[in-house]
């Protein structure tokens, strides 16, 4: 596994966000209809994790 799925799974969010790379970017997707708490608590741990400016969607 590379560092972002473990860390999907390891901060519980692999149930609602997913991880692709397009090229040199990655992307996370979080899933629109969870709670709005939790979409903001995943922007903010990617952030913080993965600070390398990754694109974050929410679909």
């Amino acid at each position: 596994m590379n560092f972002e799925t473990t860390f999907l799974t390891n901060y519980g969010l692999q149930n609602y966000v997913s991880f692709s790379r397009s090229g040199s970017d990655k992307i996370f997707s979080i899933d629109g209809s969870e709670n709005p708490k939790m979409i903001d608590h995943a922007r903010h741990l990617i952030s913080e994790m993965c600070g390398d400016s990754p694109r974050i969607v929410v679909n």
